[in-house]
């Protein structure tokens, strides 16, 4: 059997361990993770991917996880050939986890088993040992929730079933909408109802009204576009759950209404036409009320035109009265002086007869009969008679 000189051999080791020597320190080990978020759903066991570029050995690196949310936790930790988990944060104690396996490919990725909803943030894949810049990388993981919609029948409404969808522990919040069987979109019962707690997981629940269709089949669909997940519940309801169909009761309804539309609408002429009547019997009435005003107007007029005619005549009656005062004050004046004058003829008369002889400026006696005839002519001549004029009686 022909072999190779030793010096054969050993020349090829030392070619194949140079060409090896040059390629390694030719290019540098870097850390890569994923540029993608890695989306899981609470409970499940998701991969947080972690390499390195090109793929060598990690087996006898050192590895770190830590969370980069609020504050660093060590999540794990890889040293010596062996998990080292000594100081790992409480909430991740049995649920990581490395492929140790692949480490020899340079696979350091990380598996976290049941993720809940405080597992999101961001995750740092770590390895100190390395002489490159690019040390690291970083992961992002979001975790949401989700559960079945429960349907359920609650009543009947006018000629349709009520049904109610409630479905809870949804993260982020959901959609909830109801469809047909053939899939269009149902209009519900208002908007859905939503409810937060204290794990911040939303309930969402939600009323629809169907009428009775050839399949009775009816869908709640719950949907999360963020983390793209979708869950849905169909209900078959029964043709006995729906009110019965009163066709007849319908038609004569229908009639009855019909009715009491012609009615309202021959009500409604008549009350208009009446109406009219009493509007033209109110302007009628109102002309009148007029006129009233216009005639009350002139009496009032005549009214005051009699008052001032009557306080004329007081007026006149006041000045006759006073006048007739005058009059009389006059008078009783005039019987005073000659009462007075009356007094003194009779002292006169009374004086001549006691003295029956008496000298005439001639100096001749006269007899009694001619100083009668004298003193009678004395009266007549220096005292006659006033024309006292009829007064009206006070």
């Amino acid at each position: 059997m022909k072999t190779f000189p030793t010096s054969a051999v050993w020349c090829f080791g030392i070619l194949f361990i140079s060409v090896s020597l040059i390629t390694t320190g030719s290019s540098e080990v870097q850390v890569v993770g994923s540029a993608d978020r890695v989306d899981a759903l609470a409970g499940d066991d998701v991969i947080l991917p972690c390499s390195l570029k090109p793929n060598v050995s990690a087996k006898d690196m050192l590895v770190q996880w830590t969370g980069l949310n609020l504050k660093i936790r060590n999540v794990h930790l890889y040293r010596q050939g062996r998990d080292s988990n000594e100081e790992q944060f409480p909430s991740y104690r049995g649920r990581t986890s490395m492929f140790h396996e692949e480490l020899k490919n340079g696979n350091v990725s990380l598996k976290l088993n049941r993720v809940t909803l405080s597992d999101a943030g961001s995750y740092r894949c770590f390895i100190p040992t390395l002489t490159s810049q690019m040390k690291d990388t970083t992961v992002q993981l979001f975790v949401g929730a989700v559960s079945q919609p429960v349907i359920s029948i609650v009543g009947t409404k006018d000629w349709g079933v009520v049904l109610k969808c409630e479905s809870g522990g949804w993260f982020p919040e959901p959609e909830m909408e109801w469809l047909d069987s053939s899939g269009t979109i149902l209009p519900a019962d208002g908007p859905p109802e939503r409810h937060r707690d204290s794990e911040d997981r939303y309930t969402v629940r939600r009323h629809v009204t169907v009428d009775k269709t050839d399949t009775n089949r009816f869908t709640c669909r719950v949907q999360q576009t963020e983390i793209n997940h979708l869950k849905e519940t169909e209900i078959h309801v029964p043709d006995d759950v729906f009110p019965k169909s009163q066709v007849g009761l319908i038609v004569g309804l229908s009639i009855l209404l019909a009715v009491v539309v012609l009615t309202a609408s021959a009500g409604v002429y008549k009350w208009r036409k009446h109406t009219d009547g009493l509007q033209g019997e109110l302007n009628n009435v109102k002309i009148e009320r007029d006129k009233l005003k216009i005639e009350r107007d002139n009496v009032k007029i005549e009214r005051d035109k009699l008052k001032i005619e009557r306080d004329n005549v007081t007026r006149e009656r006041d000045n006759v009265k006073i006048e007739r005062d005058k009059l009389k004050i006059e008078r009783d004046g005039l019987h005073g002086e000659l009462k007075k004058l009356r007094e003194e003829n009779t002292k006169a008369e009374e004086t001549i007869q006691s003295n029956p002889i008496s000298t005439s400026p001639g100096g001749q006696q006269e007899t009694d009969s001619q100083k009668s005839e004298g003193i009678e002519g004395m009266k007549m001549e220096s005292f006659p008679a006033p024309e006292m004029e009829t007064l009206p009686e006070g």
